[in-house]
């Protein structure tokens, strides 16, 4: 015989013997689902992972933001994307290449760490109500319904970034101002007071100001809709590859 016990993150089977000579005893066997994380750890994980990512790779993304806007208003005259890099390097120096990494750090704390958080406790759950490992497709949803949340929850500042990205590429005031190229139309005559001040010291604060008043809250959330069909299939399939991978590499240990 033996009985089922929930402690924690765990749950503990005890068989229990009995014969004439001993009192009735037990033998434990743990059932527990290994590497699982507490939420707290899961949001820690998920924020460091998403930090050290962003620093390592932001000079680059800060250049392929700033070829997509050169060839969306066709003036990619120097054209590569060694050339923009060399430029922002020569232009502004280290500090350059690093241009709207606030918004963005500020961003990625909370979007992988929620997403990391969320993702981890819903496979948990699922394995604590029905005692198995996810399937596939369980992952998959787990993994959509991170990016779900993490996209629509850190998009303001996604927006504030891009912004940032494309100052003195893209004019912040102007017929050539970006909300006219990427879209939309400048709504207050204090927008372009702001950009002014925002082509001398593109901030993040200034950044945003600029943005709220140049298309109001709408503006924080432009294109938000594709980041709700984007984001949670790429999650899905990014966390999903990452477990399949993981356990076909440790095979004697649950993920």
């Amino acid at each position: 015989h033996f009985l089922t016990v929930e402690e924690g993150n765990e749950t503990k089977q005890h068989w229990l013997l009995a014969d004439q000579d001993t009192p009735r005893r037990s033998m434990t066997k743990r059932i527990t689902r290994t590497g699982s994380l507490t939420p707290f750890e899961s949001l820690i994980s998920g924020m460091t992972a998403g930090a050290v990512s962003v620093l390592a790779t932001y000079p680059l993304d800060l250049t392929r933001a700033q070829l997509a806007v050169l060839k969306k208003k066709k003036k990619d005259k120097s054209g590569s994307f060694v050339a923009v890099l060399t430029r922002n390097y020569t232009e502004g120096g280290f500090k350059g290449l690093y241009r709207g990494i606030s918004p963005t750090l500020l961003g990625i704390l909370p979007y992988s760490g929620v997403a990391f958080t969320i993702n981890e406790q819903a496979k948990k759950k699922i394995f604590d109500v029905t005692g198995r490992e996810p399937t596939t497709i369980e992952r998959m949803q787990c993994g959509a319904l991170a990016g779900l949340v993490a996209q629509s929850m850190t998009y303001p500042l996604e927006v504030t970034r891009r912004r940032m990205q494309t100052i003195g590429i893209v004019q912040a005031a102007g017929t050539d101002a970006a909300v006219n190229v990427l879209g939309g139309t400048i709504r207050t005559s204090k927008a372009h007071r702001v950009a002014q001040i925002l082509e001398k010291d593109p901030t993040m604060m200034a950044t945003l100001t600029h943005v709220l008043r140049e298309q109001g809250i709408r503006g924080l959330f432009k294109g938000v809709s594709m980041n709700w069909v984007k984001g949670p299939v790429a999650f899905s399939i990014s966390f999903t590859t990452f477990d399949i991978i993981k356990k076909k590499l440790t095979p004697d240990s649950a993920t």
